[in-house]
């Protein structure tokens, strides 16, 4: 695709665009090198409605620029675009993961969003389901903003999701567990994890079954093995050679 200049008064920010934090650290790095990665927009008319890149236009518009690069597509699915692409960034407030799971499943199936999303669809079904009883609460618009400034984890939205009423709700996601000190240290070996893969597949499942769910899996699995080791001496003779390696190391 090609890249083009294209004014800046002319670029269109539509109601339902998905929101990020607005960081000052992008505008210094855009102050200093200029916009890297183009705005994606698309063509209505003599205006441009903005599908991707709403923190380098507020950066632009600070320093008064005229024009901006940006790369022009016709695609007339540009809330599955505009997801897909803060989604992979884990730039996606979680109430607007909800809210545009929700929206974009009543037009495609959950298994197309799944792979759009790079998630299992027992996950995107459970975001689904997630923001049906999020719309049940009945929080207003102006609400629904706030929520965005605040900018709440899914993970901590999915946690406090069952609440019965509104009420219920914020007060979960404002409760703060007590004598517990974040450090530098536990921050780092978070975000450590947050980006190992195995970890990211072990949360989708915690969140896809749930903990009690997953708590009975492991019951079960440590229930087989404790069998499977205490008879695997007269099974012995029974077994192919590397499946009774197989069981040997399990049972060490």
């Amino acid at each position: 695709m090609d890249v083009q200049n294209i004014p800046l008064d002319r670029i269109t920010v539509p109601e339902n665009y998905i929101l990020t934090l607005h960081r000052r650290n992008t505008c210094e790095a855009i102050r200093v090198s200029g916009i890297m990665m183009p705005v994606v927009v698309r063509k209505e008319g003599d205006r441009y409605v903005l599908i991707d890149g709403y923190e380098r236009i507020q950066c632009a518009k600070e320093f008064a620029w005229k024009e901006v690069p940006a790369i022009i597509t016709d695609d007339t699915r540009t809330d599955v675009l505009r997801l897909a692409l803060n989604y992979v960034r884990g730039r996606v407030c979680g109430v607007d993961v909800l809210l545009y799971t929700w929206q974009m499943a009543q037009q495609y199936d959950v298994s197309v969003l799944a792979k759009i999303l790079g998630r299992e669809y027992d996950t995107i079904r459970r975001y689904k389901a997630a923001a049906e009883h999020f719309l049940m609460l009945g929080f207003s618009k102006e609400e629904i903003q706030d929520l965005h400034k605040q900018c709440i984890s899914l993970r901590k939205i999915l946690k406090c999701i069952d609440e019965p009423d509104k009420k219920g709700f914020l007060n979960c996601l404002t409760y703060k567990p007590l004598n517990k000190k974040v450090s530098p240290e536990l921050v780092k070996i978070a975000a450590e994890m947050e980006k190992n893969p195995e970890v990211r597949t072990a949360v989708d499942v915690v969140e896809a079954l749930g903990k009690d769910k997953i708590m009975s899996c492991v019951e079960i699995w440590d229930l087989a093995k404790k069998t499977i080791c205490t008879r695997l001496e007269q099974y012995k003779h029974k077994l192919l050679p590397e499946d009774l390696r197989l069981l040997e190391s399990l049972c060490r």
